[in-house]
């Protein structure tokens, strides 16, 4: 009987399908918690430096740390994601980002600040984009691509935290400042996680809000199909590729590098975005900080328009724009001069840049089926972070040898275009039944 109260209150708590609340409370999650450490870590060099006397440098690892962390343990959350269900890994996270900003708050050595971060770069993972997408492509079919949207959003909403996270270290000292930045994140996010279903079998809907089918059974006459929770609870496993049958379809081996590819350039523009334009595009200090905040802001154009295309139009196509908007946006970048070019470099990179995160859970339940959307999703993003960790370096290097950012910039367009080239490879989606029939077993 406490169940289907639960699952009764869930239905009722929202005047609409309920679906778009699992959409919105995911995207608000990403916004406070799983994407807002990047502009925590910021915001701490200085109070850390003043405090500690540590440097740059040792401060700065701490961000790599992180870094890694995600990107390690984001193809494990993909796996746990198709087995355990979203609801368990949401409040894990959380509770590990949280929990780690309230750590860095009592820190008293280097080693402390270390553990802090490693806590945090796994809560990132858990609850973050990847491992909510897939809960979100189980709830939607027709309207995926806009619900894709909308929790993508998030992450480009933490653009909001660019201000709040500096605001409270202001207000506060560093340490409190930090901790009610944590306490706040637990406040918020663990009541949202804890109303985040994996699939609408799970609560007695159907995907959509669709009715059941005449003469058919609703999912909420199944009683095994209430209120449990895990990647493949409900009365029916869902359709798609298992992890080994992706490793032998060819699709996976086109997008890998694409992805490798175009996070190269777009993580290298990000991170040594405000040092370029201040040294090469005669930038103020504060004017480049101008167009670093238009890049969260803006991308959710891309993340939202691309995501409500997606469902009228061939996701690769989009794919493919995407990435030639991101390709072109880079090239405006490494020849930047003036405000105004620059302007144009935020008017081409940010929707692409955007809307290719939207687009790839979009494309990859298209391609591979939801059977093990998280499992095939955590390596491809894991992929993607190898690029991302390579192209900060490799642009340092090239600054560091030529004194200048330009020739990287121009290297990194063109690899974008590569991976445009990559995504046409990969052709028309196969149905995953079709595509099962001719794949090895895992």
């Amino acid at each position: 009987m406490s169940m289907e109260r639960s699952t009764s209150a869930l239905i009722r708590m929202v005047p609409f399908y309920y679906g778009w609340w699992v959409a919105i409370a995911a995207g608000i999650i990403i916004m406070v918690a799983s994407a807002s450490p990047l502009y925590v870590f910021s915001a701490l060099i200085e109070p850390l430096e003043d405090e500690f006397g540590w440097s740059r440098a040792a401060i700065g690892a701490g961000p790599s740390i992180g870094a890694v962390m995600w990107g390690i343990t984001t193809p494990i959350a993909g796996y746990l994601v198709d087995r355990i269900g979203v609801r368990r890994l949401l409040v894990v996270g959380v509770l590990l980002v949280g929990g780690g900003n309230i750590l860095i708050s009592q820190i008293q050595a280097l080693w402390h600040f270390y553990i802090a971060v490693t806590l945090i770069g796994v809560g990132m993972s858990l609850a973050g984009l990847p491992v909510c997408a897939v809960a979100v492509a189980h709830w939607f079919a027709k309207r995926r691509g806009r619900a894709l949207g909308i929790v993508s959003a998030g992450a480009g909403a933490t653009g909001i935290m660019v201000v709040l996270t500096p605001l409270l270290v202001a207000l506060f000292d560093g340490r409190a400042g930090v901790m009610a930045l944590g306490l706040i994140q637990l406040a918020i996010c663990i009541p949202l996680a804890l109303t985040v279903r994996h699939r609408p079998e799970e609560i007695g809907l159907l995907p959509d809000g669709e009715p059941a089918t005449p003469g058919g059974t609703s999912a909420s006459s199944q009683p095994e199909a209430v209120e449990t929770e895990g990647g493949h609870s409900g009365t029916e496993q869902p359709q798609g590729l298992t992890v080994g049958q992706a490793l032998h379809a060819r699709s996976f081996w086109l997008l890998s590098p694409a992805l490798i590819l175009t996070w190269i350039g777009s993580l290298a523009v990000i991170v040594h975005l405000i040092p370029y334009l201040d040294e090469s595009g005669g930038f103020t200090e504060e004017g480049a900080a101008v167009i670093a905040m238009g890049i969260p802001f803006g991308s959710l154009v891309g993340r939202l328009g691309f995501g409500w295309l997606a469902d009228y139009l061939g996701k690769h196509w989009l794919l493919t724009a995407a990435w030639v908007l991101q390709g072109s946006g880079i090239l405006v970048f490494a020849a930047v001069q003036s405000p105004w070019q620059a302007v144009i470099f935020l008017v081409l990179f940010t929707p692409g840049y955007g809307g290719a995160i939207t687009m790839l859970p979009a494309l990859l339940s298209d391609y591979f089926g939801l059977r093990a959307l998280g499992g095939i999703q955590g390596l491809l993003w894991g992929s993607g972070t190898l690029g991302g960790f390579l192209g900060p370096i490799l642009a340092g290097v090239v600054y560091d040898g030529m004194d200048s950012y330009r020739p990287a910039f121009f290297v990194m367009a063109l690899a974008a275009f590569t991976a445009v080239v990559l995504i046409q490879m990969m052709g028309r989606p196969r149905a995953p039944a079709g595509e099962l029939a001719g794949a090895p077993a895992a």
